[in-house]
C-alpha cells in the first residue's frame, strides 16, 4: 500500500483551492436571480397589491402566508430528503432543479390572477394559490440550495460561492424594489389600475423564473458523485431526528430564526409607513428620466399622490440598496480570509440595529427622501450575513459527515428552509395582527395618527430585539476556521484510507 495515499495537507500547508470552474460558480450563483424573484416578489407586493388594490383583508393574507409557511416546511425537509436519495446519471440534484423551475414559475403567475371581487371564492383562492406555491417552491429550491454545498469543499471558497450568488441576487433587487412603481406604468396597467399591471408583470416575472431557475440544472456538474451515488440512502424520519440533534445546526438555526423575523417583521409595515407616514399628496421633487433617453435625467417638482411618492421612493431604495449590498458583498469576499465567519455575521448584525433604530428618526414627512436610508442601512447589514449561511451549512454538512458519516446537504438545506418559514410564519401572523391593531381594513384605509405611531414602534423595537439575540446565539456557535479545517483533514484521511482498502 502507498502510505503517500494517506498524507493529508496540514491546516498551515493548506492554501484556499476551488472545486468549481468559473462557469459553474456563475451558472450556480445566477439561479440567485430567480430564487430572490419567487421568495421576494409576493411578500413586497401583498399587502399593496392584495389589500390595498383588491381588499383582501390583512387577516386573510397573514394567514395564507403563515399557514402556506407551515406546509412549505414540511415539503422543504420532504424535498430535501428525496434530493438527498435521489440516484441518477445526471445527479441527486440538477433533475428536480431542472422541473421544479416550471412548476414554480406556473404557480406564481397563478398567484395575480386571484379574482378581484371580494368574497369567500376571492379568500379560499388566495389561501389555496399560495399554499400551493411555497409548496412548489421547495421542489426547486432545496435541491439547488444543497447543490451550492457540495460545489465548494475549502473554508473561504464556500464564503466566495455564497457571495457571487448574493450579487446575483442584488442585483434583481432592483426590480423587487421597483415592482410597486413598475406595476402602475402604463405599458404594464395599460387601461387599468395597478392589479392589472401585476399581474402582466407576474407574468414577466415567471418567465425569468424558468430562464434562471433552469441554468444550474444545465450548466453544473455535481461534486464527489461516486461517493455520494454509492452511499446508503437515508430514511426520512431517522435523517431529520439527526438533523436536529446537530449543536452546531441548531445554533445557526436559532441565529437564522432572528435574522428573518427582523427581516420579514419589517417588509409588511414598510409599505404602510411609507404609504401612510412619511408620503403625501402634493407637490415634490421627483427624479425625471426615460428609458428612451436613458443618458438624460433631472429633478423635477410634480404632483403626485402618496401612492407614487412610495413608488418613487421604492424605486430610489431599489437603486441604492443593491449597490451598497454588493459593496457590502465585495467586502466579505476580500476580507473572509483574514475574519472568523463568526465575527463577520455579529459584524452585519450590528450594522442592521443600526438601521431599525435610525428608522424612528429618517421615516419623516418633513423629509420624504429620507426614508430610503433605514432600509439601505439594514440591508447593508443583512448582505454580510446573508452569504455565510450557506457557507455556515456546507461547515455543518462536514461536521455531519464527521459524526455521522454520509452527506446530507438537502436535508440540512430542508430543515433550514423549513425553521426560516416557520420565522416567517410567526412574524407574518404579528405583523397581520399589528395591522389590525392599527385600524388596517378594506381597500385605501384611513389610519390615525396615533396607530400608525404603534406601526412604527414595532418596526423599530421587534428587529432590534431579534438582531441581538442573533448575536447572542451565533456567539455560542462551535465550529471555527481552525475546527473546521481539522475535521476536514480527517474527512480526507478516511476518505484515502477507503480507496487504500478498496485498492488493495
Amino acid at each position: 500500500m502507498n502510505n503517500t495515499e494517506n498524507q493529508v495537507p496540514s491546516t498551515s500547508e493548506k492554501e484556499s483551492k476551488s472545486m468549481s470552474s468559473g462557469g459553474e460558480k456563475l451558472a450556480w450563483a445566477s439561479g440567485g436571480f430567480a430564487e430572490n424573484l419567487a421568495m421576494n416578489v409576493f411578500p413586497s407586493l401583498s399587502f399593496n397589491i392584495f389589500q390595498i388594490g383588491m381588499g383582501v383583508s390583512p387577516l386573510v393574507i397573514s394567514i395564507a402566508t403563515s399557514a402556506s409557511k407551515f406546509i412549505e416546511g414540511f415539503s422543504d425537509t420532504f424535498f430535501g430528503n428525496l434530493s438527498d436519495n435521489t440516484r441518477s446519471k445526471w445527479g441527486r440534484r440538477r433533475p428536480w432543479i431542472f422541473v421544479g423551475a416550471f412548476i414554480l414559475a406556473l404557480t406564481f403567475i397563478a398567484i395575480w390572477f386571484t379574482p378581484r371581487t371580494q368574497g369567500s371564492f376571492q379568500t379560499i383562492y388566495f389561501i389555496a394559490i399560495v399554499s400551493l406555491f411555497y409548496i412548489v417552491m421547495a421542489i426547486w429550491q432545496m435541491p439547488y440550495g444543497a447543490l451550492g454545498l457540495e460545489l465548494e469543499e475549502d473554508y473561504t471558497e464556500r464564503t466566495k460561492l455564497q457571495t457571487y450568488k448574493s450579487v446575483f441576487s442584488y442585483v434583481i433587487g432592483i426590480l423587487i424594489g421597483s415592482a410597486y412603481l413598475l406595476c402602475q406604468t402604463d405599458i404594464l396597467k395599460g387601461a387599468g389600475d395597478e392589479v392589472d399591471g401585476a399581474r402582466n408583470l407576474g407574468i414577466i416575472v415567471g418567465v425569468l423564473i424558468i430562464i434562471f431557475g433552469v441554468i444550474p440544472a444545465i450548466f453544473c456538474r455535481e461534486k464527489n458523485m461516486e461517493r455520494t451515488q454509492s452511499q446508503k440512502k437515508d430514511p426520512f424520519w431517522p435523517s431529520l431526528v439527526v438533523t436536529f440533534k446537530s449543536k452546531p445546526f441548531l445554533l445557526l438555526m436559532g441565529a437564522l430564526f432572528f435574522v428573518y423575523v427582523a427581516l420579514f417583521f419589517m417588509l409588511p409595515l414598510l409599505g404602510y409607513i411609507s404609504m401612510y407616514h412619511v408620503c403625501s399628496d402634493g407637490m415634490h421633487n421627483i427624479f425625471n428620466w426615460t428609458w428612451r433617453h436613458p443618458f438624460t435625467f433631472s429633478f423635477e417638482e410634480s404632483f403626485v399622490t402618496h401612492k407614487e411618492l412610495a413608488g418613487h421612493i421604492g424605486v430610489y431604495t431599489a437603486i441604492l440598496q443593491p449597490a451598497t449590498q454588493i459593496l457590502m458583498v465585495v467586502i466579505v469576499n476580500r476580507i473572509a480570509k483574514f475574519f472568523d465567519k463568526r465575527t463577520l455575521l455579529i459584524m452585519g448584525s450590528a450594522i442592521a440595529i443600526i438601521g431599525y433604530v435610525s428608522s424612528w428618526f429618517l421615516f419623516t414627512p418633513s423629509a420624504p427622501f429620507l426614508a430610503v436610508f433605514p432600509p439601505v442601512i439594514i440591508n447593508m447589514g443583512l448582505a454580510m450575513c446573508w452569504p455565510l449561511i450557506g457557507a455556515f451549512t456546507a461547515d455543518i454538512c462536514d461536521y455531519d459527515e464527521y459524526e455521522h458519516g454520509s452527506r446530507r446537504e438537502g436535508m440540512f438545506t430542508a430543515v433550514s428552509g423549513f425553521l426560516i418559514k416557520l420565522a416567517i410564519a410567526l412574524v407574518s401572523i404579528i405583523a397581520g395582527y399589528v395591522l389590525i391593531l392599527a385600524g388596517i381594513d378594506g381597500a385605501n384605509p384611513i389610519i390615525s395618527v396615533e396607530k400608525l405611531d404603534l406601526v412604527r414602534e414595532m418596526y423599530a423595537i421587534i428587529p432590534t430585539v431579534s438582531m441581538f439575540l442573533t448575536i447572542v446565539l451565533i456567539l455560542k456557535y462551535p465550529l471555527s476556521k481552525a475546527k473546521v479545517q481539522e475535521i476536514q483533514e480527517e474527512l480526507h484521511r478516511r476518505s484515502a484510507a477507503k480507496k487504500a482498502e478498496v485498492a488493495e
